[in-house]
């Protein structure tokens, strides 16, 4: 049996100091399976916020059901797979942080091409 292997695509998006939420990151033809956190953070939690189009209105990501926003722990220098069905089908993705950011952050976005 071969295994399911891809290269993944590394996007980036960064948090300004004194911010919360992110710049927005176009995932079109990708999907979204891990975050790398950078070296230092402020906050502990991160939220998401998803458009149709870059411009568009940014909506709360919700887990699958709707019941609540989707919401992940988070530290410093760690690598944090994400509830890929979340994320299916989202083109426009910001990161939110729980806490106004100290420093500007740059977070690593570890995804997969949808073929």
């Amino acid at each position: 049996m071969t295994a399911d292997r891809f290269i993944p695509e590394i996007m980036t998006v960064t948090i300004a100091a004194s911010g919360t939420t992110s710049d927005a990151v176009n995932l079109s033809g990708l999907q979204l399976v891990a975050i790398e956190t950078p070296s230092a953070l402020t906050g502990t939690a991160l939220t998401f916020t998803a458009s149709v189009s870059l411009g568009g209105t940014y909506d709360a990501v919700r887990e699958v059901g709707g019941a609540a926003a989707y919401s992940l722990t988070m530290a410093a220098n760690q690598w944090i797979p994400v509830s890929v069905n979340v994320f299916a089908g989202v083109p426009f993705l910001k990161i939110v942080s729980g806490s106004t950011e100290a420093a500007a952050r740059t977070f690593n976005l570890i995804c997969r091409p949808v073929s």
